[in-house]
């Protein structure tokens, strides 16, 4: 393989990483939001009396 484009390869690779690993936490912050947005504000106890 010649050397440009090894180094053509690597560089996509770690451009498709970085990008798959940025989805996962910007996929994890907004599933944590949407739990949070959708948690009752008090606690289920104080509802009861």
């Amino acid at each position: 393989m010649p050397a440009f484009l090894a180094k053509f390869r690597s560089t996509l690779t770690l451009r498709l990483l970085g990008r798959f690993v940025l989805g996962l936490a910007i996929g994890v912050l907004f599933h944590y939001l949407l739990y949070r947005f959708f948690l009752p504000v008090q606690p289920f106890i104080y509802v009861a009396f």
